[in-house]
């Protein structure tokens, strides 16, 4: 097998007991733990995996799709957010599965050594995009915020396209070490007699297989510490310039109570989102990363297998919490971002519900517009049979229009012909009137013809 074959530190262990007394299955549940958890708590935990599963794939999925749908929401600060979206349902898909597997069954790892390197490469890759798609979107709001002109001068979609093409690149090289010594580990039964036991096999970066360089030191200030920094200090600066401008708004405000209560309220809520962000970057990544230096640090005190049971249940559930609360804290506490959400949600129910009651209610996206058929904008497919109702509707409209035009155009018609019956009439049966009227328009005209005349020769 093309596997790395370590031998764990059981010696001290065997050496306690007799040989022929232990199984080989005892051995490893000393060795490597039970191989099955208990069930009181598998079955929370996997409660809450799959809450956070189904809720990170809705609010992950439902952004991509109003970024997409919505020309209006395909501004700068979308693109990173469409990107963070891409990232969590990267990690939710690919990494999430094999994390719930394992509290099912432990052991043995049996999807094979290009599957363990791959797992281990794709769930750092993108939490390494996460973390720094976050910083990148923290940026651009402190610039939208704190230097305004600056922003305006560098408008456009070439600076997030490039900033995000960075965020993957160096995603992409720092997570090379993690899929390199990440290995299918093996146990040694018996000590020190060359075979190894197939059932012990386990998916990890034992302390034997760990680089010379420290890997999850620069991993926890690169993708840590720094992030967490730049979060609370641009955070704090945008802070305090939106409590200076709310100010200057009062000062120079008429109705200064008026404001002044406004703007408290919305100061209070800009900051109070602003604490919320920086916090919940803190709780989510802060036991991922405590738990791998206490791995390097204090795996061999007496504390650790116990702090390091409950750490590493805690940090999982937080790691991927991160993916779900992330559409939350950047999209739907936005109100432009809920009113395009609405708007995309509720065409797709206007469009169901126009099937079941009349034709013309297909799909408006403006109340005051008259019944039509749906538009480009809003992106509908039809099935066989829908698009020919709507075939049909449409054609019986169209003929209906042009008879309704035909019949004005035909009943003009005939009250002209009217009008002309009726002036004869009158000038055949001699009517004084109508007698007087048309020889003053005869009279008249002769005139003006006299007049066009005389014009046109003066003017030769």
């Amino acid at each position: 097998m093309d596997c790395a074959k370590t031998i764990f530190n059981e010696n001290d262990f065997w050496n306690k007991k007799d040989m022929k007394n232990i199984t080989e299955e005892e051995y490893l549940n000393e060795i490597l733990g039970p191989k099955y958890l208990p069930m009181n708590m598998v079955l929370p935990l996997t409660t809450v995996y799959v809450a956070i599963f189904v809720s990170g794939i809705f609010g992950n999925i439902a952004t991509c799709t109003v970024i997409i749908k919505n020309a209006s929401m395909q501004t700068s600060t979308n693109y990173y957010l469409f990107n963070l979206a891409i990232s969590d349902l990267t990690l939710l898909i690919l990494g999430l599965p094999n994390e719930l597997s394992v509290f099912w069954q432990q052991y043995p790892w049996t999807l094979g050594v290009a599957l363990c390197k791959i797992r281990a490469y794709v769930s750092e890759m993108s939490s390494y995009v996460s973390v720094l798609t976050i910083v990148a979107f923290s940026m651009e709001r402190y610039f939208a915020i704190c230097h305004p002109l600056r922003v305006y001068t560098m408008s456009g979609l070439k600076r997030p396209i490039r900033f995000i093409f960075a965020t993957w690149s160096i995603a992409l090289v720092s997570a090379i070490p993690f899929a390199i010594y990440t290995k299918v580990n093996f146990v040694e039964y018996p000590p020190e007699s060359g075979n190894y036991s197939a059932d012990s096999a386990i998916c990890a970066i034992l302390s034997t297989n760990m680089p010379n360089f420290p890997l999850y030191e620069i991993s926890c200030i690169i993708f840590f510490f720094l992030p967490m920094l730049v979060i609370l200090v641009v955070y704090t600066r945008m802070g305090l310039e939106i409590k200076r401008s709310m100010k200057r708004i009062v000062h120079s405000s008429i109705h200064g109570e008026t404001r002044q209560v406004q703007s408290r309220k919305s100061t209070v809520r800009m900051l109070s989102t602003h604490c919320v962000v920086v916090v919940m970057f803190f709780l989510c990544w802060a036991p991922f990363h405590t738990q791998r230096l206490l791995y390097v640090y204090a795996k061999d005190c007496d504390y650790y297998p116990d702090l390091n049971e409950w750490l590493y249940i805690l940090s999982g559930c937080l790691y991927y919490f991160s993916t779900t609360v992330n559409p939350i804290l950047y999209n739907m506490m936005s109100v432009k971002y809920r009113e395009a959400f609405k708007q995309t949600i509720c065409c797709k129910r206007k469009l169901r519900k126009s099937w079941t009651v009349t034709p013309p209610d297909l799909c408006r996206c403006e109340s005051n517009e008259e019944a039509h058929l749906p538009r480009f904008m809003c992106s509908m497919r039809y099935r066989f049979g829908q698009a020919k109702k709507v075939f049909r509707f449409s054609s019986n409209r169209d003929r209906i229009a042009r008879d309704k035009s035909m019949c004005d155009h035909y009943s003009e018609i005939r009250k002209i012909r009217n009008q002309d019956s009726s002036k004869s009439l009158l000038n055949n049966n001699g009517h004084p009137v109508m007698q007087e009227r048309s020889s003053e328009e005869s009279t008249t005209s002769k005139e003006i013809v006299k007049e066009s005349i005389s014009t046109a020769s003066s003017n030769l």
